[in-house]
């Protein structure tokens, strides 16, 4: 989850093994021993704290005077140096965006890309395949064949067993009319396929709704970015007028966005001056986070919300808010547990670098940030859970129960009898 607000070398080697007498020869000895040359053998400081900026200009000096083979451009070795500072934090949130990775989180947060148009799982599978969650309707992939359940195990040609989907997503991007040919391993197809895939401009879905029987509204959210909070009003007013009578809200493996797109869609669905989230600062300092009164829906329907184990950061703030304000009900599995915030800080080159800069919690004060100490997430109040047998075969008990529990609330409400669970 990112805040709106800023948008406004060192490697290592060590050899491990037994250095007995007589086991190793003299040269591989060297390769982990001492150096055949030494310039200034005894220490020429004072003892004091180096000062970064002067050390890391004096060791690119001395780099460039006396590395024998070819050196990288200077652009790499900064952008090397910055991202082992920051790998020093232990922080998998704070990281380095080169200026390509930066431009897709601004595409992101705009809601287009250039790409094949395709909902991705956010973890590879046990066997290290990417995937699909589902192509989106008309669009490249759609068009050229790709199907819900396929897992990619190539792009053009190159295995990418073993590399996270971020990584695997940069290499299937692409400008548009350009080619990527993607191998897909497809249940029921006894060889993997081959499939030319012409990349295009693509609206990233990030809202999409029907009615189903009942005249139970369906929303699903794919990502908080700049446009979600106006189309999840148009979506229910949209329903409203259609007749909905209770409505169901989808974040399952939707993996968060902006902090003020989560404010405002639970301002949606929470009556004005309630809580959504609370930050804490770096100095322990909270900001609670309060609805906007003037996005309030007044919905006079049953909500539920349904989560998962992919459902991060913005979608965790909303399911959370909606539960502690008492606005609706979860059914699925525990989040992810990211309840942390990061701010992106431009840099002159068209870099960034995303740092966290806060922590934030539930309406209620409770940490939902996954550590080693604790599983974190935000709960549902019915746990149901889903097979990947249910889900190939089209089947979403999740969403079946769901549908239940608004039913069975409009039932309550018809009777006059009081709330209950």
């Amino acid at each position: 989850m990112t805040r709106k607000g800023l948008f406004s070398l060192f490697l290592g080697v060590v050899i491990s093994g037994s250095f007995a007498a007589g086991l190793f020869e003299p040269e591989l000895m060297a390769q982990g021993g001492l150096p055949d040359r030494i310039f200034n053998v005894r220490p020429t400081g004072s003892g004091r704290e180096l000062d970064p900026a002067h050390t890391y200009t004096k060791v690119l000096g001395e780099l460039k005077d006396r590395y024998y083979g070819p050196i990288p451009t200077d652009m790499r070795l900064t952008y090397a140096a910055v991202r082992g500072m920051l790998n020093t934090l232990d922080d998998p949130y704070t990281r380095f965006l080169d200026p390509e990775e930066y431009a897709d989180l601004r595409q992101e947060n705009d809601g287009a890309f250039e790409g094949i148009g395709a909902h991705l799982d956010p973890r590879p599978t046990t066997e290290g395949y990417i995937r699909i969650v589902k192509p989106l309707a008309n669009g490249p992939a759609d068009k050229a064949g790709i199907k819900r359940g396929d897992l990619i195990s190539k792009v053009d040609g190159k295995s990418i067993v073993g590399l996270s989907v971020d990584q695997a997503v940069k290499i299937i991007r692409g400008k548009a009319n350009s080619v990527v040919r993607l191998t897909v391993i497809r249940r029921g197809t006894p060889k993997p396929l081959d499939v030319a895939i012409v990349r295009q401009p693509v609206e990233f879905e990030v809202v999409d709704y029907r009615m189903l029987e009942g005249n139970i509204g369906y929303v699903s959210l794919a990502q908080f970015n700049e446009m979600a909070d106006p189309k999840i009003e148009r979506a229910v007013k949209d329903l409203e007028r259609r007749g909905m009578k209770g409505l169901i809200l989808d974040v399952r493996g939707n993996p968060g966005g902006l902090l003020d797109a989560a404010i405002d869609i639970s301002s949606r669905f929470i009556p004005a001056r309630q809580t959504v989230v609370v930050i804490q600062e770096a100095g322990g300092e909270r900001d609670p986070r309060k609805t906007d009164a003037g996005k309030f829906l007044n919905p006079k329907w049953p909500l539920v919300v349904l989560i998962n184990r992919t459902s991060a950061s913005a979608s965790e703030i909303l399911a959370g808010a909606i539960k502690d304000n008492g606005a609706g009900k979860l059914v699925g599995t525990t989040t992810f547990g990211k309840g942390l915030v990061q701010t992106v800080v431009p840099l002159e080159d068209n870099s960034a670098c995303m740092i966290t800069t806060a922590k934030w919690l539930r309406p209620t004060g409770k940490d939902i940030n996954r550590s080693r100490d604790q599983r974190g997430g935000v709960e549902p109040d019915y746990p149901v859970e889903i097979t990947e047998e249910e889900w190939m075969a089209n089947k979403d008990p999740q969403l079946d129960r769901a549908r239940e529990l608004v039913r069975q609330e409009l039932l309550v409400r018809s009777a006059g009898a009081p709330k209950g669970r």
